[in-house]
């Protein structure tokens, strides 16, 4: 099994980001679209109980997404992308990355 150990002493496991990797540094996860305005602001314990500690957040997107552009070809499709992740991974706090201006809230 592949680890790669962060500064703040956490890990990774198979090489991928896990809910549970994000969930145990932060609260909530911050999701955007680099092709449109779309933003959103996910409570991670809420996706952790319907998709599990071990789903790689690389796929989060297919399961949270309505897009309409997801299954579009490469140069039209929804580009997702984890605003502030790298700061929670590197140890920062979750006022390191703050919630979108506008868009969808899933709970608060």
């Amino acid at each position: 099994m592949a680890i790669r150990l962060y500064r703040n002493g956490g890990c990774m496991t198979k090489g991928s980001v896990t809910l549970g990797d994000v969930a145990a540094r932060t609260t909530h996860i911050n999701i955007a679209c680099s092709r449109c305005e779309r933003r959103g602001h996910y409570r991670l314990s809420k996706l952790v109980a319907t998709l599990g500690e071990d789903f790689p957040v690389t796929s989060l997107a297919g399961q949270i997404s309505d897009c309409p552009k997801q299954d579009a070809p490469t140069w039209e499709k929804c580009d997702v992308f984890y605003p502030g992740l790298r700061a929670i991974m590197d140890g920062g706090k979750p006022s390191d990355t703050p919630k979108p201006e506008h868009g969808d809230d899933d709970d608060d």
